[in-house]
């Protein structure tokens, strides 16, 4: 899956799937009835449009409560970003588009292969 067309929709049925086919997730956890939410959409979609190597996601927590209490969504907007199949960054609040942008530098230059380790030793 790659959001060549801007962020997708996930739903919790395909989660797992997304996860396990994809070494770097973008979630935003938004709704409908948001208004913050639908003014970071902007700035999300744009940058999702500039890394088509990264899967963008939206989550609408009224539609996918169980991903939502998953990543412990207490406030929407929520980012979460998953690298190597762990939460590497979360944040509650709408992001600037330069810092969204400076977070997934940042999570670019992680070792993936170090992060599975301790992702596997946590888990084991």
């Amino acid at each position: 899956m790659t959001n060549r067309t801007g962020p997708v929709d996930l739903r919790t049925k395909d989660f797992e799937r997304v996860l396990a086919e994809n070494d770097f997730l973008v979630l935003n956890f938004v709704a409908r009835w948001c208004g913050p939410c639908r003014a970071f959409l902007v700035a999300y979609a744009d940058t999702a449009g500039e890394n088509d190597d990264i899967v963008f996601a939206l989550v609408d927590v009224d539609r996918e409560p169980d991903l939502a209490v998953a990543f412990d969504v207490t406030a929407i907007p929520k980012v979460a970003v998953v690298r190597g199949g762990a939460v590497v960054f979360s944040h509650e609040g709408a992001l600037p588009e330069d810092a969204l942008r400076d977070v997934l530098r940042q999570v670019r230059e992680l070792d993936v292969e170090r992060l599975r380790r301790a992702v596997a030793e946590a888990s084991g």
